[in-house]
């Protein structure tokens, strides 16, 4: 892929990239660092999407990248490196945030790809390595733990 393919990916889907990682790594300078990687890694490994098949090709590259900072997080854990967001004073919003941030991974990404990006069970699917009927339980599952979390006021 040349570069002015890349760049131009990246002018039209940078934002929902950056929301997918920033659901799976809750740290704003992490997701900005798989943002970047993520182009990186198209601009490097010389793949060409199918046309309209961007959104999902980079859905899945960004998925990928995150489990895996996830799956390093695990083995070496840093807490100095965290440094806390800047909240959101919206009423509802500060309880709907920690509720978000209170699901597993897998929860928390079916979720916002499903309610913030738009994108249908089979996409998620698609994009993440499930079936669609794995799709439709984390969906549930994770509506039910925040009904939970937000009747109980706390995650």
């Amino acid at each position: 892929m040349d570069r002015g393919e890349v760049l131009r990916l990246y002018d039209a889907w940078a934002d929902d990239v950056y929301r997918l990682a920033y659901s799976f790594l809750l740290n704003p300078a992490d997701a900005q660092d798989a943002v970047q990687e993520v182009f990186l890694r198209l601009l490097q490994k010389n793949c060409t999407p199918l046309p309209g098949r961007e959104r999902a090709l980079l859905a899945r590259i960004t998925a990928n990248y995150c489990k895996d900072c996830l799956r390093r997080a695990r083995r070496r854990p840093d807490p100095a490196d965290q440094e806390p967001a800047a909240p959101d004073t919206t009423p509802g919003r500060l309880e709907l945030r920690a509720a978000l941030q209170a699901l597993p991974p897998g929860y928390r990404a079916v979720v916002h790809l499903y309610y913030y990006a738009g994108y249908t069970p089979q996409e998620i699917a698609a994009a993440l390595g499930l079936t669609r009927s794995g799709v439709y339980m984390r969906l549930t599952r994770a509506r039910r733990l925040l009904g939970n979390f937000l009747k109980e006021g706390s995650p």
